[in-house]
C-alpha cells in the first residue's frame, strides 16, 4: 500500500513491520496505520506515526515488552514526531466493543514521552476504539489482512457517546494545546453529521463553513497545527482559552442534539 508520506517515515514504517515480525513471528496477524496515517493527513514536524498491531490470542506479556524494546526510539530512532503504536489480541478487534482493551500501548520518539502500558486500565479508554474505527474506515494495511475483513468496528449508536466523552476530556485539558482540543473538535463534530472521519484539517475547513461563527478561532488552530510542534507552542498558547472552551460546548451540544435525535428515530445504527 502507499500512503503519502515522506520517504524517511515510509523507511521507518517498513523497519517497524521487519522488527514486529522478528520478534512476534507467526504471531503477528496485521499492522494497519491510524490517525492522521490513515486519514492522508500526515503534516511532517506535526503529525506522530500511529500504528495498530493485531497479534495472536497466545501472544505474552513478555513477547510485548521486546517489542517495546526493540522498537524504543534509542533502538530505530523515529523520523517523525513520535510513534504511536496499539497492539490488541485478535478477539478484542473482532468483538465491536468500545474498551480500551489493547495488549500493549506503546510511545516513543523525540517528542513524545515513552510510554509502556500493558494494563488498559492505566488511563482513558476514548482513543482506542475511535482509532479502531479511523481504521476500519480506511481499510489500509501495511502488512496482513485487510482491516474489514478482521475487525468489527463500533456502531455508531454505541461510538457516539465515546466521541462526546472524548470531546468533553478535550475541554477539561485545554492547556498549551488548545489547536489540537479545536480541531479534535472539529472531527468529532464532523464524525456526529456524517458518520466518517476526516483528517483534522479537513474537518476544520469543513467546522470553519458549518459553524461560521468560530471562523477566526478554527482559521488560528489550522495556522498552529500547519506550523509544526515548536513553532505551534506559542502559536497554540494565543488561542483563547475561553473561546476555545466555548467552540467545545457547542460540539458537544451538536454532538447531544445528534445522539438525543438518532435515539428517538430510532434510525439505523451501522458504523
Amino acid at each position: 500500500m502507499t500512503i503519502p508520506i515522506p520517504s524517511a517515515e515510509a523507511a521507518y514504517l517498513t523497519s517497524v513491520v521487519h522488527r514486529l515480525r522478528a520478534v512476534l513471528g507467526d504471531a503477528l496477524i496485521a499492522v494497519y496505520p491510524t490517525g492522521s496515517l490513515a486519514l492522508a493527513g500526515y503534516v511532517p514536524g506535526r503529525s506522530d506515526l500511529d500504528l495498530i498491531a493485531v497479534v495472536a490470542e497466545q501472544t505474552t506479556a513478555s513477547a510485548l515488552r521486546t517489542v517495546a524494546a526493540r522498537l524504543a526510539h534509542e533502538e530505530l530512532p523515529c523520523p517523525a514526531t513520535g510513534l504511536e503504536l496499539v497492539v490488541y489480541r485478535k478477539q478484542t478487534v473482532m468483538d465491536g466493543g468500545v474498551e480500551a482493551g489493547y495488549a500493549l500501548d506503546f510511545n516513543t520518539g523525540r517528542e513524545l514521552p515513552a510510554k509502556v502500558s500493558l494494563d488498559p486500565a492505566e488511563g482513558p479508554s476514548f482513543w482506542y476504539p475511535i482509532d479502531r474505527s479511523i481504521t476500519y474506515q480506511s481499510d489500509l494495511a501495511l502488512d496482513g489482512a485487510s482491516p474489514r475483513s478482521l475487525l468489527t468496528p463500533a456502531r455508531f449508536d454505541v461510538l457516539l457517546p465515546v466521541v462526546i466523552e472524548s470531546v468533553r476530556a478535550h475541554g477539561d485539558a485545554i492547556g498549551e494545546h488548545g489547536d489540537n482540543s479545536v480541531l479534535n473538535g472539529c472531527r468529532a463534530l464532523r464524525f456526529g453529521v456524517e458518520r466518517r472521519w476526516y483528517a483534522k484539517p479537513a474537518a476544520g475547513r469543513w467546522t470553519r463553513n458549518a459553524a461560521p461563527e468560530f471562523g477566526p478561532l478554527i482559521d488560528a488552530a489550522l495556522a498552529s497545527h500547519a506550523a509544526g510542534r515548536p513553532a505551534r507552542q506559542s502559536a497554540s498558547q494565543a488561542l483563547s482559552a475561553a473561546e476555545v472552551t466555548a467552540f467545545l460546548e457547542y460540539v458537544l451540544e451538536r454532538l447531544r442534539d445528534q445522539e438525543l435525535s438518532d435515539r428517538t428515530a430510532g434510525s439505523p445504527s451501522g458504523p
